[in-house]
């Protein structure tokens, strides 16, 4: 009977061990989890194949001696390590936890070798290799009592899904510690005992190997922070009780000094690295919050804490600062300048607001402040403050809340950014959220959206003819046979938007700049007026043609590329203005003053539009390879009525032809001033009192009828 039962447990534990032989193949995440279960049970497989051929071969399994003992105790021993380890990373819950897994270890042997050496302070062990056979007997023991008990807590720290399958590998654990008990306490003297361990072994191995192998999908979690320090401090309690209990024992016990000696330096170990785990966590927690260039707290951190402060049902204000013209800053001194100068901006800002305010970078150049218990006066002279501290122009959006309503932080964030861009709009660097400037702020956004689907890069041909050409004429304001002729014309875009209608540059052209979508729009007016012009001049027209760039284009290193397409698709350079603002000019000098060079060496003509709204110096305007400068529409419209606008316009004009520059006049709406700037020396007139932009079509008809030329289109 007793050999049978030996038989059968042989089998039992050969049968897991297949199984997890077959799991291994299968798995493909978890794989070292499954390697240790493999190994202990290919070492229990061995011990138990070697004792079941002593068994079946007529001897005893106590009669055996210590050349069967050793070799049993330690193939158990290593097995229930290698079991340990296994359930370690199981209880892990998330794949490729291998670092996780070592940690565990190092806490697991840390509270078996500490439990062993309690052991020896209580229990007589005797010398030599039997007391060594003893020792095996102990550890392989106190190894399924350590793992019971992280067993037993993580059936209830775990997911309910798998908890019941935890539970499950503790009974098989708890069926096997009481018959390595009963076989220490009662020895192998007796048969029952034998058969005891043999049967209850086999029910273990079948129960607890259904238990692992029961396939069931859990969201993978990490396991709980406080099992690490907890088992540590076991283990680290056990050690010391080990080394107390063997300097306090009568006679010496050296086996318990060194298991307690081994497992107070692993839960130190172990402790220390507990410590500087959480150092680097809390580190990883504060840059993760932390904006690296300024120190500030960055958009993730700043939504976090506006979270928290929007529940506190108090009042608070939110604060949302952007940088006027950064971009330029950037472009004309490199980004190692723009970094410094938000750097320093930073500074000044936190030193502008009031202690318990949360200052953020949210990105680029925009900064956020939290003013917790501000309301709108409060928050408005906050802002004030913030726009005198920094020494760079900004545009500050105000949003407020009571407490008492129901908005969320983003929402009010939300608000804020609306209102940043209603006070960038207005030029009065503050303003505060209201329904106007909320609504501004969505049909801009919407805007925008629009305007990348029609130009942006996944934009098809259908929707870029949304925007249309027209074109506004040039007339000659010189005297003689060639007074009133229409000598150009200035191409301009137009916006037909789906659901908005005709939309005049101006209600879009600043979002278009944002979204870095100019180049785009530029190249399609560009391509769609050389077109035309090459067609009218086709037909006996006389006329050239300007299409103006913008700041962004004139970096833009698909310029030139563009013109050098136009000329290859049949344009005469010689008869294409290209005009820059002055502004634009400004902004990078020395890199605008080589595009303008190489704008001209292709044989196109350079115009400065927008002249005296600009800063350039005359040094300036006298090395730039211009062919024309254009008066702004500011000073035309003005100059009747005053006469130091009058003076500035014939100063101009002076200066523009010794420079030997055509002198063109924008916004001319009357006769009056148009005699004026006739009087005044100006070559060329462009306004209302000729025309309107006007699509092509209509444009040619309206030349037609003031030439008297006939109709050859």
């Amino acid at each position: 009977m007793l050999s049978v039962l030996i038989v059968l447990r042989t089998l039992a534990v050969a049968g897991a061990l297949v199984l997890l032989v077959r799991r291994l193949r299968r798995e493909t995440t978890a794989r070292a989890t499954w390697r240790h279960y493999v190994a202990a049970f290919a070492l229990l497989t061995g011990a138990s194949t070697l004792e079941t051929a002593v068994v079946v071969g007529g001897s005893s399994v106590g009669s055996s001696g210590l050349w069967l003992a050793l070799p049993l105790r330690l193939a158990s021993t290593v097995a229930s390590f290698h079991l340990y380890r296994g359930v370690a990373l199981w209880m892990q819950l998330r794949e490729k936890s291998r670092p996780a897994g070592r940690v565990d270890w190092l806490v697991g042997v840390s509270c078996i070798l500490g439990l062993t050496g309690v052991v020896n302070v209580v229990v007589a062990v005797p010398d030599g290799v039997a007391g060594l056979a003893v020792q095996l007997r102990w550890l392989h023991v106190c190894s399924f009592g350590v793992l019971l008990g992280a067993l037993v807590v993580a059936a209830w720290r775990m997911p309910r899904a798998i908890r019941g399958r935890a539970r499950g590998v503790a009974l098989a654990v708890l069926l096997v510690l009481s018959t390595q008990l009963l076989y220490v306490f009662l020895g192998p003297r007796t048969d029952v005992v034998v058969a005891a361990w043999a049967s209850w072994v086999v029910l273990a191995a079948a129960y607890g190997t259904l238990s692992l192998l029961r396939p069931k999908q859990i969201t993978r979690e990490h396991p709980s922070a406080v099992a690490v320090p907890v088992a540590s401090s076991v283990g680290l309690v056990l050690g010391l009780a080990a080394v107390a209990g063997a300097g306090l024992h009568v006679a010496p016990t050296h086996w318990a000094l060194g298991f307690g000696t081994v497992a107070i330096a692993g839960s130190s170990v172990r402790l220390v690295r507990l410590v500087r785990d959480l150092a680097d966590h809390d580190r990883a927690l504060r840059q993760a919050g932390t904006d690296d260039l300024t120190g500030l707290a960055n958009r993730r951190e700043f939504l976090r804490r506006l979270g928290l402060q929007s529940r506190t049902g108090e009042g608070f204000g939110v604060l949302l600062l952007d940088l006027d013209r950064f971009k330029e800053v950037n472009d004309q001194h490199g980004h190692a300048v723009g970094d410094e100068l938000l750097a320093a901006t930073a500074l000044q800002l936190e030193q502008a607001l009031p202690p318990g305010a949360v200052l953020a970078r949210l990105g680029g150049d925009e900064f956020a402040a939290i003013l917790p218990g501000s309301g709108t006066d409060d928050a408005v002279c906050r802002a004030n403050a913030m726009l005198a501290a920094i020494e760079v122009g900004a545009s500050v959006g105000v949003a407020t809340s009571t407490g008492a309503d129901p908005l969320s932080g983003t929402e009010l964030l939300r608000r804020a950014d609306a209102a940043m861009y209603a006070a960038k709009a207005s030029g009065h660097g503050v303003a505060v959220h209201d329904d106007v400037a909320d609504r501004a702020w969505r049909q801009r956004l919407a805007l925008s959206d629009d305007l990348h689907l029609a130009l942006g890069p996944e934009a098809g041909p259908e929707a870029a003819e949304q925007f249309e050409v027209h074109y506004q004429p040039q007339v000659s304001a010189t005297g003689g046979t060639g007074a009133g002729r229409v000598v150009g014309v200035e191409a301009l875009v137009r916006w037909q938007h789906p659901r908005l209608g005709m939309l005049a540059p101006g209600a879009f052209l600043d979002v278009l700049e944002e979204r870095r979508l100019m180049p785009a729009l530029t190249a399609l007016v560009a391509r769609r007026a050389v077109a035309d012009l090459t067609e009218w001049r086709a037909a006996g027209h006389d006329l050239r043609l300007s299409f103006n760039l913008s700041s962004t284009h004139l970096s833009d290193p698909g310029l030139l590329p563009l013109l050098d397409e136009l000329v290859t698709s049949g344009a005469d350079p010689a008869h294409v203005v290209v005009e820059v603002t002055e502004t634009s000019l400004m902004n990078d000098p020395d890199r605008a003053l080589a595009t303008c060079q190489d704008i001209t060496a292709r044989g196109f003509s350079l115009s400065i539009d927008d002249f005296g709204t600009g800063y350039s110096s005359l040094a300036y305007l006298a090395n730039l390879p211009a062919d024309e400068l254009k008066i702004d529409r500011t000073f035309t419209s003005r100059a009747l009525a005053d006469e130091r606008i009058a003076a500035i316009v014939a100063g101009t004009v002076e200066l523009a032809h010794h420079l030997g520059l055509r002198v063109v006049a924008e916004g001319v709406e009357d006769p009056a001033t148009l005699d004026l700037l006739h009087e005044l020396g100006c070559d060329e007139s462009q306004g209302y009192l000729h025309s309107r932009p006007v699509p092509a079509a209509e444009f040619l008809r309206w030349l037609q009828a003031r030439e008297r030329v006939p109709a050859v289109l």
